[in-house]
């Protein structure tokens, strides 16, 4: 378990650090973004990791584009709407790389945890 939490921490360093070095390359951004992505649901392609994925996407771009409308914050590179064309992929990644760790880290706390122990 402790493996697949450093693998899971490093998809999202690797994927928060190209988003903080390469946004103002929103095409370039956009294709690593989504070889991330690909990679990612090539190890975690359960029908939940999908839909997790999916759900993330379109619901934060959806809300993302809302916020940007009524100005909330502005981007200072979009391209679609008031936001980069790569966030959807990125955000969408994000929220399955969250998931795997909130699950990883769970299983990791159940194991801790003593026979007939209290759980927190």
């Amino acid at each position: 378990m402790w493996i697949e939490l450093g693998i899971e921490l490093s998809f999202f360093v690797v994927l928060e650090g190209c988003v903080a070095l390469l946004w103002r390359y929103n095409a370039l951004l956009l294709g690593i973004a989504a070889l991330i992505c690909v990679v990612a649901l090539t190890r975690w392609h359960s029908r939940f990791d999908i839909c997790f994925f999916l759900i993330i996407a379109v619901l934060g771009s959806l809300a993302e584009v809302v916020f940007v409308r009524f100005g909330g914050w502005e981007y200072a590179n979009p391209t679609l709407l008031g936001v980069p064309i790569w966030f959807p992929v990125a955000f969408g990644t994000t929220g399955l790389i969250g998931g795997r760790l909130a699950r990883t880290t769970n299983a990791i706390w159940d194991k801790a945890t003593p026979p007939g122990g209290v759980k927190r």
